[in-house]
C-alpha cells in the first residue's frame, strides 16, 4: 500500500513567506485563493503578457492568442475543471470541512493565470534560443566560474522555472516571498516539482537552484511525495529531491493543454494557414455522436449563410465543454495513482480510447497540424530573428554580468546596458555570485515583452528606432 498525499495538506490556507510567518487575518469578501487570483492579475509581470507570443509572432491580426489571452482562457477552462474535480473528492468525502468544491476551482483558475508569468519574449523559440546560448556561446572563461548544477539551470532553461521565481522572488515582494501566495497555488502552478537536475531530454524542470530551498518548504507544508533522493556531497543540507506532482498540477495542465490544442487550430485559420472548415469537417461528427450539439445548433453550423468565426466558436466551446468532462473522468479514473504520486502520465492522453481529447491528438500527428501551425512560411523566419534577438541580449547581458562579478570598471556597453535593465551600477548585484548576477539579468531579459526587446536589440546593434 503506497503512502497517499492528504487533501488537509494539499489545500492549508497559508502563504509562503521565507521566514515562515503565517497570515491569520480572516477572510473577509474574499477567500484566500480569490485573493492569490487578484494578486495574479494585478501584476505587472501578468500584464506584460499581452505582449507576449503564444504562437505566432508579431502578429497584427487581432484576433490572435497572445500569452495573457491564453493565460485568461486556461484559467476559465481550469476554474470548471477545478470545481468539477472539487464535487468528485466531496463526495468521496474527503474534501476538508469549510471548503466547498469552488474552492478547488478557485486554486486552479489562479495557478493558470500564473502557468506562462515566466516565458520570455517571442514564445518558445526563445526558451530554445536561451539553451543554445548557455551551451554553446558561453565560451569566454565564465563555465568554468559555475558549478555543475549552476550550468545546468542555464544550459536547460525552462519558462516554467521562471515562472516559479517570478511568483516567489520577483514580483511585489522582491526576496520576501514575492506575491506571497498561498502554498495549494504554489503547489498546483509547478508541473515539475524538481531541480534541473532531472530536467531530462525535454528540459522540462519547475525550480532553479536560486529557489531550491523555496521548493523544498512548499513541499514540505503540502505534503507532497518524495519521488527522488539525491544526496548532495558539496551541500549535505540541500540533498537534490524530485516530489510527486500536487494533484491540481494536472488539471492545470490539462487546462494548458485542451486550450492550445482547440485555440490553435482557431489561430491558424485566422491566418489562412488552415481552411475555414477545419473545426466544422473534423469535430462536428464527434459532437454529434456525443449528443452535444442541439437541433438549432446544428442548423446553424449547417446554414452556408452562417459565418465561419460563428461556427467555430459554437464548435470551441462545445468541444472545450465535452474536453472538461473527459479530463474529470481521467482524474477519477487515475485518482489512487495521482494521490500516491505514481501517476506519470497527462490527464488529457489518458482519457478513454474514443475521446474527442485523444481524436484531436490523433488529427495533429496524421495531418501534420502540428507543422502547418507551428512550422509554416510565416513563423519560420520569424523565430530566427527571435533567436537573433536573444543573442544579441545575451550577448550584452553575461558579459555585463562578469564584468559586475570580475570588480573591473565597467565598460561603456556595460552602463548601457544596465540603463535598459533600470539598474543604476553594482550595488543592486552586491555580494553575489556570477551564477546569481545571471539570473538577475535573466529576469530582465525574460521580463521583456516582445516589442521591448525588439527595441532593446536594435539600440545594442546601433540601429536605433
Amino acid at each position: 500500500m503506497f503512502d497517499q498525499m492528504k487533501w488537509t495538506r494539499l489545500l492549508v490556507k497559508k502563504r509562503f513567506r521565507p521566514t515562515g510567518a503565517y497570515d491569520d487575518r480572516k477572510e473577509n469578501g474574499r477567500t484566500r485563493f480569490q485573493k492569490d487570483i487578484d494578486r495574479i492579475t494585478f501584476s505587472s509581470a501578468f500584464r506584460r503578457l499581452g505582449r507576449k507570443t503564444q504562437v505566432h509572432l508579431l502578429s497584427k491580426n487581432d484576433h490572435i492568442h497572445t500569452r495573457l489571452s491564453h493565460s485568461l482562457e486556461a484559467a476559465c477552462v481550469g476554474r470548471s475543471l477545478g470545481v468539477m474535480v472539487g464535487e468528485f473528492v466531496k463526495n468521496r468525502g474527503e474534501l476538508p470541512q469549510g471548503y466547498p468544491p469552488s474552492t478547488i476551482g478557485e486554486i486552479v483558475q489562479a495557478a493558470c493565470l500564473a502557468h506562462d508569468i515566466g516565458n520570455p519574449p517571442f514564445g518558445h523559440a526563445a526558451e530554445d534560443a536561451i539553451r543554445k546560448w548557455f551551451q554553446e556561446e558561453m565560451n569566454k572563461g565564465w563555465k568554468n566560474r559555475l558549478k555543475k548544477e549552476e550550468l545546468s539551470d542555464l544550459e536547460n532553461f525552462d519558462g516554467n522555472a521562471m515562472a516559479f521565481r517570478v511568483v516567489t522572488y520577483k514580483e511585489y515582494n522582491e526576496a520576501e516571498g514575492g506575491m506571497r501566495l498561498t502554498y495549494p497555488t504554489l503547489g498546483a502552478l509547478m508541473k515539475y516539482p524538481r531541480t534541473s537536475h532531472f530536467a531530462g531530454k525535454k528540459h522540462k524542470f519547475s525550480c532553479l537552484k536560486t529557489e531550491y530551498k523555496t521548493l523544498s518548504k512548499i513541499a514540505g507544508e503540502l505534503g507532497l511525495i518524495e519521488k527522488t533522493r539525491i544526496e548532495n556531497q558539496q551541500d549535505t543540507e540541500h540533498p537534490e529531491v524530485e516530489y510527486a506532482r500536487h494533484p491540481l498540477a494536472y488539471l492545470v495542465e490539462a487546462a494548458d493543454d485542451i486550450c492550445y490544442r482547440v485555440l490553435d487550430i482557431e489561430d491558424a485559420i485566422e491566418l489562412n494557414l488552415l481552411q475555414e472548415e477545419t473545426l466544422k469537417n473534423k469535430f462536428q461528427k464527434h459532437l454529434e455522436d456525443e449528443d452535444e450539439l442541439s437541433r438549432e445548433q446544428k442548423r446553424l453550423l449547417d446554414n452556408s449563410a452562417t459565418s465561419w468565426r460563428i461556427k467555430n466558436g459554437l464548435l470551441r466551446g462545445k468541444m472545450i465543454g465535452l474536453m472538461i468532462k473527459e479530463i474529470v473522468n481521467a482524474f477519477g479514473q487515475h485518482y489512487n495513482a495521482i494521490m500516491d504520486g505514481r501517476f506519470e502520465d497527462d490527464l488529457l492522453s489518458s482519457t478513454d480510447s474514443n475521446s474527442l481529447c485523444l481524436e484531436l491528438d490523433s488529427i495533429y500527428d496524421k495531418e501534420k497540424l502540428t507543422k502547418k501551425i507551428y512550422q509554416n512560411q510565416r513563423n519560420v523566419p520569424l523565430e530566427l530573428g527571435a533567436y537573433s534577438v536573444l543573442r544579441t541580449l545575451l550577448d550584452a547581458s553575461i558579459e555585463a554580468a562578469y564584468e559586475i562579478v570580475e570588480g573591473k570598471s565597467l565598460s561603456y556597453k556595460t552602463k548601457i546596458t544596465l540603463k535598459f535593465i533600470k539598474q543604476d551600477g553594482k550595488d543592486r548585484f552586491k555580494n553575489n555570485s556570477l551564477y546569481e548576477v545571471i539570473v538577475l539579468f535573466l529576469d530582465y531579459v525574460t521580463g521583456m515583452t516582445d516589442d521591448f526587446a525588439t527595441y532593446v536589440n536594435k539600440q545594442l546593434l546601433g540601429l536605433g528606432n
